[in-house]
């Protein structure tokens, strides 16, 4: 099969060991080592013998864009998936996600992602324009659904990218997975240099994976830290990649995240508030 699959890991040998072993024959596996310890390191070099995957090791942790751009690099086959390695892929799901991507139109193929209990949590969103993000800040994403920020996957200007198969063409084309960010928002940064190529995603509900979601953040921070990372990431990707209709997109966006917040909004809200302030002061 002409699929290379790289699997980014780090201080996780279970479920790395339980992605690998879920993968069909013959593609081609590339598992990166992004700076684990030693014993745990030792145990995926092991494992990557055994199955016969690629072992790659970073002495520190690259963080997930420059960890996947590893992998590749050391893959060799003309269709790329990258995947995180709390994966568990079910059968038929790689073919299917390869074969769409025989279109020249497609510029990524998205599975459809079940957690452990199998409930679909494929997430997928539009990007930030100024009419979204008023419509946010104003409450009028309530009457028009056009104006939400979460969208259906089959109409997304993003999906989350969990599990993404790309072309080695397309891939090599938008410069690799944007290294701007150490963790959060690539999928939405890879979204959209496809699509500013011209090409379209395409999401496939029959070609189907399991995820364990944000199982390497939630071994470091609690969930309001990690809404807040997400923000973050999220806004300043929406502000730097749009020019200055994404900055006047995520101040309105932020401005209704604040006032959400101000009127009682929890912890929660309180964390996606510090988010999004932070995202429109990164540089």
């Amino acid at each position: 099969m002409d699929v290379s699959i790289v699997v980014l890991t780090w201080e996780d040998f279970e479920r790395t060991d339980g992605c690998v072993r879920s993968l069909p024959d013959g593609v081609e596996a590339v598992v990166v080592d992004n700076g684990s310890a030693a014993g745990i390191s030792d145990r995926l070099r092991a494992m990557c013998a055994e199955t016969g995957a690629r072992y790659v090791r970073s002495e520190t942790n690259l963080g997930y864009a420059k960890g996947m751009n590893l992998g590749v690099r050391h893959s060799t086959r003309s269709r790329v998936v990258l995947s995180n390695n709390d994966i568990l892929v079910r059968p038929g799901a790689i073919e299917r996600l390869a074969a769409e991507l025989d279109d020249p139109a497609v510029g990524a193929a998205f599975p459809k992602v079940l957690d452990a209990t199998g409930r679909d949590q494929t997430a997928a969103g539009r990007f930030l324009t100024v009419g979204t993000g008023v419509a946010h800040a104003t409450g009028l994403s309530l009457m028009f659904p056009q104006l939400r920020i979460v969208a259906p996957p089959e109409r997304g200007d993003w999906l989350s990218g969990p599990f993404v198969a790309i072309r080695r063409e397309t891939l090599d084309r938008i410069g690799g997975v944007d290294e701007s960010s150490f963790f959060y928002s690539e999928d939405l940064r890879l979204c959209w240099a496809v699509r500013r190529l011209g090409l379209r995603l395409a999401y496939l509900p029959d070609a189907v994976v399991t995820h364990e979601d944000d199982a390497s953040a939630k071994r470091r921070w609690a969930a309001e830290e990690i809404s807040r990372r997400q923000t973050r990431e999220f806004i300043r990707a929406s502000r730097e990649l749009a020019g200055w209709r994404g900055t006047v997109a995520c101040s309105a966006y932020t401005l209704g995240v604040l006032a959400r917040a101000a009127v009682g909004g929890g912890a929660a809200r309180r964390a996606v508030a510090r988010g999004a302030l932070e995202g429109m002061g990164v540089r």
